[in-house]
């Protein structure tokens, strides 16, 4: 059986590829990311040092090194809600959404926005961690174990990527400014901590394991925080963090399709 794209779904998809391939700021973002990963993971793989005396997994690793790749890989996922903030929120500022929605069921132009997005931080993301990884062995060799929690980053950091993206791009939806979406998503970054810090306070931490942020830490962390009452297990992290994603879009959806341009 032939599966074949319906033309207005290919029109609406070439749209918005062609909208993030042509803006400056997306090919400095996404070179950025690229660049950055990698220099950290040629770090990562000539100072990594584990936590311990007798702990040799990747999760338990220390030292500058794996602190500067934590906090690339934290500014990738940051990077990632930005693009998507931008790209939704700048074409409510120049009118270009308008326009676009005349020609387009709005439905289809807000999801064809949110894939595209998604796959496009996706795809930077994959391309930084294959790239970052080979750069490693060469230049640590097998200083990196590469266990489960290693894995557990690459699987979690373009997963986390990818939900924000979609998170960052909804927002704009929402909010139809690009100062107050980036604002929202980076101020929450700052905020949630504080209700951490809140929540545990008052005896509640594990009520914090379901917010966005905790979610995040929990999924691209590869089980490092395992025990703690703050931040949920890896892969119920990555759940919650879908279903943020999720409820981010069905939020923008409704306001969208529900609210004059």
């Amino acid at each position: 059986m032939k599966l074949t794209v319906p033309p207005a779904v290919a029109r609406a998809a070439n749209s918005e590829v062609r909208k993030v391939t042509s803006v400056r700021i997306n090919r400095v973002i996404g070179g950025g990311v690229v660049l950055a990963g990698i220099a950290a993971f040629v770090a990562l793989g000539m100072g990594f040092q584990p936590g311990g005396e007798h702990e040799e997994g990747f999760s338990t690793g220390s030292g500058w090194a794996a602190l500067l790749t934590t906090w690339v890989l934290v500014l990738t996922v940051a990077a990632a809600a930005a693009f998507g903030a931008l790209g939704s929120a700048s074409e409510f500022r120049y009118g270009s959404m308008a326009i676009g929605a005349l020609f387009t069921d709005r439905t289809l132009l807000l999801g064809s926005k949110l894939a595209v997005a998604g796959a496009f931080s996706l795809g930077t993301v994959l391309f930084m961690e294959v790239l970052g990884g080979a750069a490693m062995r060469i230049a640590g060799g097998s200083r990196v174990p590469m266990d489960s929690g290693f894995f557990g980053v690459l699987l979690g950091v373009p997963l986390a990527a990818l939900c924000w993206a979609v998170i960052g791009t909804a927002l704009g939806f929402v909010l139809r400014s690009p100062t107050q979406a980036l604002a929202a998503v980076l101020g929450w970054a700052v905020l949630e901590p504080l209700i951490w810090i809140t929540a545990r306070a008052i005896g509640i931490g594990g009520l914090a394991a379901v917010l966005p942020v905790a979610s995040t830490v929990g999924a691209i962390s590869g089980g490092r925080y395992a025990k703690s009452a703050l931040i949920a297990p890896t892969p119920a992290a990555m759940a919650l963090l879908v279903l943020w994603t999720a409820a981010a879009g069905a939020a923008g959806w409704w306001l969208f399709t529900r609210r004059d341009i």
